[in-house]
């Protein structure tokens, strides 16, 4: 029975030095791993257990967000004016002109 109750122990010490690692894989972060790397290599330290954890519940930044809608835009606009100069172009070429 004391075996039994030693294992529980270490397995609930286990999933409480680990709760950063759990928390971001729950959420669905693309950066788990990096989460749980910080969490096992920083978390014998109390900071980096707390900077774990936090990292691992901060919502992905909105200005991120913002930032790639805006370059992926500008991509979508670049493309569309290419295709219209080459669009105009084509057409120039076709049409004859008179001499």
């Amino acid at each position: 029975m004391l075996k039994f109750l030693e294992s529980l122990a270490y397995v609930g010490a286990l999933a409480l030095y680990l709760t950063p690692s759990i928390i971001a894989d729950v959420r669905g972060r693309k950066d788990t791993l990096a989460v749980t790397i910080a969490n096992v290599l920083l978390g014998w330290t109390i900071v980096g257990w707390f900077a774990a954890l936090a990292w691992a519940r901060h919502p992905v930044s909105d200005r991120k967000l913002t930032h790639m809608a805006r370059k992926s835009r500008r991509a979508v606009a670049r493309a569309t004016i290419e295709s219209i100069v080459a669009r105009a172009r084509r057409r120039s070429s076709l049409v004859h002109r008179p001499v």
